[in-house]
């Protein structure tokens, strides 16, 4: 995917209020085909943030998103 599009990196994703939707992981199967974080995620492996994750779309993504967010 062009890093023009959209979604297709890190850098320039799909803004879905303060989540970052890009390009995940596809090639281990559709349903790491994106990714999703939010802009205050640090990755700590002790901080067990969960505000991370994989969707096999857009649309899903969002409603993952959604349901962190409830």
């Amino acid at each position: 995917m062009s890093d023009r599009i959209p979604g297709s990196c890190w850098s320039n994703p799909i803004w879905y209020g303060k989540w970052r939707i890009y390009v995940g992981e596809p090639q281990y199967g559709r349903q790491f085909a994106w990714a999703y974080v939010h802009d205050d995620f640090d990755g700590a492996p002790d901080g067990y943030d969960g505000r991370c994750g994989y969707a096999s779309s857009v649309e899903d993504a969002k409603s993952e998103i959604d349901d962190r967010d409830d």
